[in-house]
């Protein structure tokens, strides 16, 4: 392969209707534009899934790197135990809400990424045995959402929680989004976790909930699965906050789609191989570093750091100088990413860790620069600098880290996902004999 591997999102259509498209007497599927526009913004190829095509959720899934679902229609108030509100409910699909809730049980099972947009979020609650308030203008004190069988839009503030899927992925304070929904989440589902709301109080994100001890799990065994009421699609092109939730789902799936086959040796990333050590990458990195610190508000940043293999004397390295730029403040985005890329750096979100960032280059003669950039005193920042510092210190542990790294890319090639997986248990045990237990993971490759 040329280039890095371009992941496949299911992405489920709805039914359309006899008098929808001129022609097509007896129906179809189908799916908003802006939606498949955002997954192909995300370097992502598109695939839909009707209700009604045949077969277990797991093979249906199977050919796919992550699923997306997206709006449209009431769910069934059936399935959440309701009686159905005649006077306002419309587009009700009950095969579509059985088939989309046995595909999101499934993606769970299979720690495949998900992402689920207005009616999505919507399904995704219920299928975990939530609930919802089938028409929100009759409750009190709540904002205008919108009215979603008119031409109509509403933009309203939804704030991400802490330590949650969406504060990770965008980096973000208050989001403005565009809204039109007429119903919204009552009780919450079995086991799922609110990661956002509007200033009415109406959850307006949830997500599957992650281990506390995400340091220790491979990404292979985590479900990244996020719902959100507003629809981003449609704000997506010209705000980089929304564009990030198509850009997580992407980033996730091509992780997920790169790694070998089962009873493959070969996965999909892109190829790599170690070098022996470089007596000129300590100054590449302070040249690297100088560029940097001038391009970045000296107010921002706290410390430049040389970590990974390459800052360890005598160690064999993939030819990639690691950097860590630790900052003040991890939000608004926009502080750091506008220096970063005017330096020619490639932004990867982190979707799993709101105190990381994630960014790389090709430099010349072969070598290359990723950046972490991390809150100041976050424990990614604690971690990595003292993983350094232990190998500096100590021969035999930089040497055992050596030939681990060696037999990995000689047993994994063009699957680097599996590489570092297979560093993680050394590297966690090395960081928690230096600084305790405890220690999450971000975003890497």
């Amino acid at each position: 392969m040329n280039g890095p591997y371009r992941p496949l999102v299911a992405v489920v259509a709805y039914h359309l209707g006899n008098d929808r498209v001129a022609r097509w007497p007896d129906g179809g599927y189908g799916v908003p534009a802006p939606y498949i526009d955002a997954l192909r913004r995300a370097g992502a190829r598109t695939a839909l899934l009707s209700p009604g095509e045949p077969g277990d959720p797991d093979e249906l899934l199977e050919p796919f790197d992550g699923l997306l679902l997206v709006g449209g229609g009431d769910v069934d108030p059936a399935r959440y135990g309701a009686e159905p509100d005649t006077q306002h409910n419309y587009g009700v699909e009950a095969d579509r809400d059985a088939f989309e809730a046995a595909l999101l049980h499934e993606a769970d099972h299979l720690h495949l990424p998900t992402l689920c947009i207005c009616r999505g979020m919507q399904v995704m609650n219920v299928a975990f045995g939530g609930t919802l308030h089938q028409h929100l203008p009759n409750m009190r004190d709540m904002l205008e959402h919108g009215v979603p069988v008119e031409n109509t839009q509403t933009m309203h503030e939804v704030t991400p929680l802490p330590r949650t899927l969406l504060s990770a992925t965008t980096k973000s304070g208050p989001i403005a989004c565009a809204s039109h929904h007429h119903q919204g989440i009552d009780l919450l589902g079995e086991g799922l976790v609110v990661a956002g709301h509007s200033p009415d109080g109406l959850v307006e994100a949830i997500q599957r909930p992650v281990p506390s001890d995400i340091g220790n799990v491979s990404e292979a065994e985590l479900t990244w699965m996020l719902g959100v009421q507003w629809h981003p699609e449609e704000t997506a092109a010209k705000d980089p906050t929304q564009q990030s939730l198509f850009d997580a789902l992407s980033t996730l799936a091509r992780l997920r789609g790169s790694r070998a086959r089962p009873a493959e040796s070969a996965g999909r990333s892109r190829a790599y191989a170690l070098a022996e050590p470089g007596p000129s990458w300590p100054d590449r990195f302070e040249r690297e570093a100088a560029r940097i610190r001038a391009a970045l508000p000296s107010e921002l940043v706290t410390q430049i750091e040389h970590v990974g293999s390459t800052s360890v004397p005598g160690l064999a390295a993939k030819p990639v100088i690691d950097i860590q730029i630790s900052l003040h403040a991890m939000a608004p985005r926009a502080a750091y990413f506008e220096p970063l890329t005017a330096l020619g750096y490639h932004w990867t979100v982190d979707p799993w860790d709101d105190e990381h960032e994630y960014f790389s280059r090709e430099g010349d003669e072969g070598l290359g620069f990723h950046l972490h950039v991390c809150l100041t005193r976050s424990t990614w920042e604690r971690r990595h600098l003292a993983f350094r510092d232990a190998l500096r210190a100590d021969p035999e542990t930089a040497a055992a880290y050596a030939r681990l790294k060696t037999d990995l890319a000689a047993a994994h090639p063009h699957d680097i996902p599996s590489y570092v997986d297979g560093k993680t248990g050394f590297i966690r045990r090395i960081e928690e004999r230096e600084i305790g237990s405890g220690v999450p993971a971000g975003f890497a490759e």
